[in-house]
């Protein structure tokens, strides 16, 4: 099966990154890819950021969506591309965020998100809800670090700010599973496990391993009606890729 891993911002190192871990987790049987945007902001840290990183993640995803049997949007939020990529295809598309949740909830009852700057907190708390684990999530709590001082700061200084905020999480708010709430924060999870001794979680390698079980199954994004093909629009100002998902006659309907 082949898989193709969008880090929606503009970082090189980040993509890096995600390659690396998905190459190293990955089925013998499973290609995996990372790529990010041409264009859009070098960090996302706020809902104008990630509508910007929007349009570009979606023009990747288009030019690739033939050749790939899977995507995973690799930023640690609920990025609205992922809902769009599972309305103009019905292959599995998961964001990292909702995938490192779900697989958290099976390793232990309350889990908490550890993300980089404070900012992210809020947003973060409204994707759990969204997700429908409010009940299930002790805490999202912060670094206090800005998404690309990951690239900048030593690691031996972001891992300890990881671990103390871990440890809070765990003393102060009753988590058993922690995840690691940025995509930058990728290949830390078992250095983490090792001192923590509670199970901490990848977005990455859990959309990539959810994906691999996914695909091997057959299952495929139900059409019904939340992620139903969107119907035709005219579109003024962008480029002919983004027509694609469109039906070729103007008067069809959604579907």
């Amino acid at each position: 099966m082949r898989i193709l891993l969008i880090n929606p911002n503009t970082s090189h190192s980040f993509t890096a990154k995600i390659q690396a871990i998905a190459e190293k987790y990955a089925l013998p049987g499973t290609h995996v890819r990372a790529v990010n945007p041409g264009s859009g902001p070098r960090s996302i840290e706020s809902i104008y950021d990630e509508l910007l990183s929007s349009p570009g993640t979606i023009e990747v995803a288009l030019a690739n969506l033939d050749d790939y049997d899977a995507f995973v949007i690799a930023c640690y939020s609920d990025h609205p591309t992922v809902y769009a990529l599972r309305e103009i295809t019905d292959k599995p598309v998961l964001g990292i965020a909702e995938a490192s949740m779900l697989v958290a909830c099976m390793l232990g009852y309350k889990f908490s998100v550890v993300t980089t700057n404070r900012e992210w907190e809020p947003l973060l708390m409204d994707a759990v809800r969204h997700y429908g684990l409010a009940e299930r999530c002790a805490s999202v709590r912060s670094t206090g670090m800005p998404v690309l001082a990951l690239e900048s700061a030593s690691p031996e200084e972001t891992y300890q700010m990881i671990l103390n905020a871990s440890r809070q999480a765990m003393e102060q708010d009753g988590a058993e599973v922690i995840c690691l709430g940025c995509a930058g924060m990728t290949g830390l999870d078992k250095q983490l496990e090792a001192e923590l001794y509670i199970p901490v979680v990848d977005g990455v390698v859990s959309a990539l391993k959810l994906l691999e079980g996914l695909v091997g199954y057959g299952l495929r994004t139900s059409k019904r009606l939340a992620y139903s093909r969107p119907g035709y629009k005219e579109l003024v100002g962008y480029a002919s890729i983004f027509s694609m998902p469109y039906p070729k006659n103007p008067g069809a309907g959604a579907g």
